[in-house]
Order: structure tokens, then C-alpha cells, then sequence
């Protein structure tokens, strides 16, 4: 688990990582909280991490035209605005961020970002385990796009690999054993975290992969859908 604490007060960036390493210690074994106080245009920084939390005001930066800039990317981490300025709230609202931290309410905003973390990482950390050419291989539960299942083998589908084994359709989606990850057709589920759009009969993810949902489907993937965009 790394986590990414971006602003330009270091003095605060120092009293907000004890905040936030005490709440990751209550639910990661092994994290690694990273500071940057300068070089905020380095974008290489931004990548390879779990969660971001970047201020607004970065001397001559805008935090938020650095997430649009990431977001061309396609990021899949949490992002969290920390801010002084409560007017910016609107603003940051464009790119859809996890949560708006104000530095000056930081205790109580803190508390209730904490409640909303915890319950996102149970729902997609989960870590699930399979046996991939004789070797036990683990994937989070996030990491998961879309499966396909082809004659006997099935591929799981995730940002920068794709695990293709001998396995039934069936027999993994038993094994994620969540609802997150829903069945839409004969040979394909889909994770509803890369939902962007369902357009008529099809289901169009964040990187454009369209998949067709089987009539038999239909009424479960939408039930399952409108549960997960209200929980």
C-alpha cells in the first residue's frame, strides 16, 4: 500500500501523516506514506501508488489541473483534495474526487474521510488468490477490469497484466466471491468500479471496452449496478 501526501507545507504535511498512519496502521500490515514538498510537475511521482492526497494551492501549481493532467491517464486511485480554501470545493468537484479534506476542520473531516476509506478498502482490497502456470498468484479485488471465458480457459482482465488459466466462468467468479465483480454475459463479468456508461444492450468501461449484456443477465447486472452507485 503506498499513499502519496502532496503540499508545499511541510510543517503540516508532517502533522497530517500522523493522522493518516494511524488510520492505515488499522488496516494494512505493510504501507508506505510518501511526502513531496516540491516538484509537484514531476508526474512519474503519481503513478505506482494507492492513494492521493494533494493540497489545491502549490506555490505556482494548481493541484486540481494536476489531477485533470493525471486523469488523461486514466488513474484509478482515490483522490483527496486537502485544502485551506473551503471555496475551492466546487471547483474540485469537475474531477470527481474521493473526498474534500479543510485543513482548518482537518480533526473532524479527517474522522469522517476515515469511515468512507475504511469502507471502500473492504470492498476492493480484497485479495484473491489463484493458481496461475503453478504458482500461486494474488490480485486485489481492484485491480480486476473484466473477465472473459473462451472454450475451457478464462482471462482476467486488469489494468497492466491479464491472467489467462484453465478455469470455468463459473468457478471464478466463485472464487472473487463479491458483488462488485457481476456476470453480464454467457462469457464475460465485469468489475462495476470501470463502469463509465450502459448504453442500451451494452456496457462501456473507462478505457472503451464495450461488452454486450445477455438478455438472462440484464436485470441482475442493473440491480447489482444501481446497489454498488449507492453504497
Amino acid at each position: 500500500m503506498r499513499c502519496l501526501v502532496v503540499d508545499d507545507d511541510q510543517e503540516f504535511s508532517s502533522k497530517f501523516n500522523i493522522h493518516l498512519e494511524t488510520f492505515l496502521k488499522g488496516i494494512f500490515k505493510d504501507f508506505h506514506i510518501i511526502e513531496i514538498n516540491e516538484k509537484f510537475d514531476d508526474f512519474s511521482q503519481y503513478h505506482d501508488i494507492d492513494l492521493l492526497f494533494i493540497d489545491i494551492d502549490l506555490k505556482d501549481l494548481n493541484g486540481i489541473n494536476i489531477i485533470k493532467r493525471l486523469q488523461m491517464d486514466k488513474v484509478d486511485y482515490p483522490i483527496i483534495y486537502v485544502s485551506s480554501r473551503q471555496e475551492l470545493v466546487f471547483s474540485s468537484l469537475t474531477t470527481q474526487p474521493f473526498y474534500f479534506v479543510r485543513k482548518q476542520n482537518l480533526e473532524n473531516d479527517l474522522k469522517e474521510l476515515f469511515k468512507l476509506l475504511n469502507i471502500y478498502y473492504k470492498k476492493t482490497m480484497k485479495m484473491i488468490t489463484f493458481d496461475y502456470y503453478g504458482r500461486k498468484t494474488c490480485i486485489f479485488l481492484k485491480d480486476i477490469h473484466y473477465i472473459t471465458s473462451f472454450g475451457h480457459d478464462i482471462s482476467i482482465v486488469c489494468a497492466q497484466e491479464t491472467y489467462t488459466y484453465r478455469s470455468s466462468l463459473k468457478d471464478a467468479l466463485n472464487l472473487i466471491d463479491s458483488p462488485v465483480v457481476v456476470q453480464v454475459h454467457r462469457s464475460y463479468a465485469v468489475s462495476l468500479m470501470y463502469v463509465k456508461e450502459v448504453d442500451k444492450n451494452n456496457i462501456i468501461l473507462n478505457d472503451e471496452t464495450c461488452i454486450t449484456i445477455g438478455k438472462k443477465y440484464a436485470d441482475e447486472f442493473m440491480f447489482q449496478y444501481k446497489e454498488y452507485l449507492i453504497s
